[in-house]
């Protein structure tokens, strides 16, 4: 009896759901795309505020380089700057401290190494007595290798550093000479060192590494230190 009383006709349909999807779901979509094309605009304001502040770092270098003509590699040729270390005297002790040390120890293994960076940072008075103190001839009996002896190895230990002009440092250090089967002697010296900073072309990485403040002594007297008792 429902069953054919229902027959033939066509049930009420609710299009309360329906018709609000169709309303909002255009509405929710285009929200949507608003808040997508937003983040994606923050994120292009971002990208380009990094990309002008990242501009400043790139850079252009133009440098001079030496071929080899025989294997065709190139080396650049560097400039050694100048820098302004007038006020950094631990720069300054360290350089010194080094060329004292180098140039009055006396070692045979790797002597003829450091004589020779020594040299390239005397000129002047300082690279003259260094060259005439190790010419071997029978006239120079200061030769060192003559006066210490076959086995023989001085030390250098420097005590102070003492800054009588921005370009003009005394050295107080002591040399401890040490002979096969003899004790120890250690004498006390002061060294009076004029240097400059002269900045200059170098065509080899190795001596930019050596030397990058072209540290340079112009003037170089050693005196023997009288001790007060």
């Amino acid at each position: 009896m429902i069953n054919s009383a229902l027959e033939g006709k066509e049930l009420p349909m609710s299009n309360t759901g329906f018709e609000a999807d169709l309303i909002l779901e255009p509405r929710r979509s285009a929200r949507r795309a608003w808040m997508v094309a937003g983040a994606a605009s923050g994120i292009a304001v971002l990208l380009a505020i990094c990309i002008f502040f990242m501009l400043p770092l790139r850079t252009t270098e133009v440098f001079t380089v030496l071929v080899d003509k025989t294997t065709g590699e190139a080396e650049k040729i560097i400039q050694v700057q100048p820098t302004n270390i007038d006020d950094q005297r631990a720069v300054k002790e360290s350089l010194l401290v080094s060329y004292v040390t180098d140039r009055e120890s006396f070692y045979p293994a790797g002597l003829q190494e450091r004589l020779e960076a020594v040299l390239r940072m005397s000129k002047g008075q300082a690279g003259e007595t260094l060259r005439t103190l190790w010419t071997n001839t029978a006239e120079n009996e200061d030769y060192p290798p003559r006066v210490y002896g076959a086995g023989s190895e001085v030390s250098v230990k420097v005590r102070a550093i003492n800054f009588l002009r921005d370009d003009v440092a005394q050295v107080r250090f002591e040399k401890t000479l040490r002979k096969p089967r003899q004790a120890p002697i250690t004498r006390q010296f002061i060294a009076t060192i004029g240097f400059e900073f002269d900045p200059r072309t170098e065509r080899q990485l190795e001596r930019v590494w050596e030397n990058p403040l072209g540290f340079v002594v112009t003037n170089y007297n050693v005196d023997a230190e009288t001790l007060e008792k």
